[in-house]
């Protein structure tokens, strides 16, 4: 009989790693903001430029896989402080960066704390959580982390366009850091044993390289061709290795058993799925306003405010849904919104104002905020205990390579219209994106067909 409950602690413990790793993201997209701007600071390239975020993406895919190692092996207040203290240390870095490597640098840092933070509140709640209310709880933790992409490219754009420059950016951002490392400290319990095992080190490397590889590839996309095929290349040679070792070795760092589970492996895909999504029309809705619609990066912003506000404020509500009345119905109910959502958009954007985008982009988020966090809820709730941190770290592993997926084809796709409105452009991306949520929505039926869930 299950004796757990929700304790101040726990839920000041779930705020504690849900604000690391909101920082985390405020970071990433006010930076996106302020990337011309830098160009000009630095007298870079935009390429040189995209590795603030290449650079924190690939640390992301690199630290990922080791979540579930470092449960086992460390404790959980410990692990906070050192993934506080990288990001904390990042944030000085940049904030007083007088050269891009440098700036580079400091995000590489806190990229190493966000990877280390991420997993973490997951695996808090899949652990001390009552069964009945992780839902709820994981809501609440996507709650935190989902308000990030509403206040990030306002707060970025916001600041870059005032007299206290982008450095700002880093120096508003280290108070809420110290916040979150003292409540941590004051609230993060040791719930497991530790366990002295042994890193899987070679099993590790050819993880990482494998996301690394595939996230480079992905970078390149629409650049050059000849870096897409030889970073392809690598990262098949690589997933071959892994899977090789994977099969030789008794305890690898994660456990690719765990997709011989239906339920589990179609949650991940669909969960890829749902990033893709929401991360291809975050970068696609910005840039409409701008180039469509000729307003600035702030306005930009602000359009996307009010959804990505709501979205974040119905992940608890969604949650809750999921524990009262199961998956299936708030799950697909969620995603049919946000295709409703995209089909719309499809239909209005060329004769469309910022308040009828920014309206449309609030069907969208109300779906994502009822959906997106309870896939993952969902797709983890059959598992074990004992497989949950693995299961929890290969979801938030390819939720990362997802995000950039989803951002790299989009802009793709709008790229090859070479017009100054780029409305084909736009048009192909949203229709790519209609055909990405209809298949996300066949997967997550099928899941449930499968394995027999009406309710």
């Amino acid at each position: 009989m299950e004796n757990k409950t929700i304790t101040p602690t726990l839920l000041l413990s779930i705020v504690a790693t849900g604000l690391l790793s909101f920082s985390g993201v405020v970071i990433e997209t006010a930076m996106n903001i302020t990337f011309p701007h830098l160009m000009k600071v630095f007298g870079a390239s935009l390429s040189s430029i995209q590795w603030l975020t290449t650079s924190y993406l690939l640390v992301l895919s690199i630290m990922m896989p080791l979540s579930a190692y470092f449960k086992q092996r460390f404790e959980t207040k410990k692990l906070f402080v050192i993934a506080a203290s990288f990001f904390l240390g990042g944030l000085l870095v940049d904030a007083l960066a007088p050269n891009l490597p440098i700036l580079i640098m400091g995000r590489v840092l806190q990229g190493v704390g966000t990877g280390i933070s991420l997993p973490m509140m997951f695996n808090i709640i899949l652990e001390q959580a009552p069964r009945h209310q992780q839902g709820l709880l994981i809501g609440v933790g996507n709650f935190i982390t989902a308000t990030a992409p509403a206040i990030g490219p306002t707060f970025g754009g916001m600041l870059v366009d005032s007299s206290l420059g982008w450095r700002s950016i880093f120096w508003v951002i280290i108070p809420v850091v110290a916040i979150a490392l003292i409540i941590g400290v004051v609230s993060i319990q040791q719930y497991s044993e530790i366990k002295y095992i042994k890193l899987d080190i070679t099993g590790w490397l050819n993880l990482s390289l494998l996301f690394s590889f595939l996230i480079l590839a992905l970078t390149q996309l629409g650049q050059q061709t000849r870096w897409v095929l030889i970073f392809g290349c690598l990262a098949l040679i690589f997933l071959v290795l892994t899977i090789f070792w994977y099969k030789k070795v008794d305890s690898p760092i994660i456990k690719l058993s765990l997709f011989k589970n239906s339920w589990f492996s179609g949650h991940l895909i669909a969960f890829m799925l749902c990033q893709f999504e929401v991360m291809g029309l975050a970068f696609l809705l910005p840039n409409l306003v701008q180039i469509l619609l000729g307003k600035t990066s702030f306005v930009a912003g602000l359009t996307m405010l009010p959804g990505a506000v709501l979205g974040a404020v119905l992940a608890p509500i969604g949650g809750n849904l999921l524990d009262k009345y199961g998956a299936v119905k708030p799950i697909l109910a969620g995603i049919s919104l946000e295709t409703i959502g995209v089909i719309i958009f499809l239909s209005v954007f060329q004769n469309s104002s910022v308040i009828m985008l920014a309206g449309v982009y609030m069907i969208f988020t109300l779906g994502q905020g009822i959906s997106v966090p309870n896939v993952l809820t969902s797709g983890l709730s059959k598992m074990d205990l004992k497989d949950k941190a693995d299961g929890n770290a290969m979801f938030n592993t390819l939720q990362q390579f997802a995000g950039a997926a989803g951002t790299s084809i989009i802009s793709i796709i709008i790229a090859t219209d070479h017009t100054s409105r780029q409305l084909y452009g736009f048009n192909h991306g949203l229709v790519t994106l209609t055909i990405g949520l209809l298949i996300d929505l066949g997967v997550l039926v099928t899941v449930f067909a499968v394995n027999k869930v009406r309710t």
